[in-house]
């Protein structure tokens, strides 16, 4: 390569340089937009992880498991798992456990919990009470036979006696006139 390519080269990258590194000109009033919004990034100070001051963790090969941690904030879980029925259609791991922590108020929460075939339930001092029309209704559910899922025709489905009648469209009179 001769020494004057080299140097038209050079020329042709400082001009693209100079080119990027100028400010662009406030183009917004060609485009219809008369405010400019500026995205400004949001620095939070930075909130060290609280230490862990307990923490054993327990677990067997038929799915049983037993958790302890505590941690310097005041966050505290105990909670284990056992599985019931192993081996039947009935199987079901069945765990429950409690949690503390403590909140923006000062005050300390703990939650008492269960999960099993029937689903998670948790209660606490903190959490609401079931409405009595809703713990009507579950006690109603469970005292209902339970459906095992399989179609069972309806037995009235085709009943003969049943009569249907078709909606009948009344004759429209119009009147013509002459002109």
């Amino acid at each position: 390569a001769s020494p004057t390519s080299n140097m038209k080269v050079l020329i042709v990258l400082a001009l693209v340089a100079a080119a990027s590194a100028a400010p662009r000109p406030d183009v917004s009033h060609l485009l219809g937009q008369q405010h400019h919004h500026h995205a400004h990034p949001v620095q939070g100070a930075y909130v060290k992880p609280p230490a862990i001051l307990r923490q054993i963790q327990e677990t067997s090969e038929q799915g049983d498991y037993k958790y302890n941690f505590k941690t310097e904030n005041g966050i505290e879980a105990v909670g284990q798992a056992q599985l019931k029925n192993a081996g039947s259609k009935d199987e079901a791991l069945v765990s429950e456990g409690t949690y503390s922590y403590i909140g923006d108020d000062g005050q300390t929460y703990s939650v008492n919990w269960v999960a099993d075939e029937f689903g998670f339930r948790a209660s606490g001092a903190h959490i609401p009470e079931i409405p009595e029309e809703i713990k009507k209704g579950l006690e109603q559910s469970a005292n209902e036979p339970e459906d095992d899922g399989q179609y069972r025709e309806d037995p009235n489905a085709y009943d003969r006696g049943q009569v249907y009648t078709q909606y009948q469209q009344q004759p429209q009179v119009f009147a013509v006139r002459k002109f």
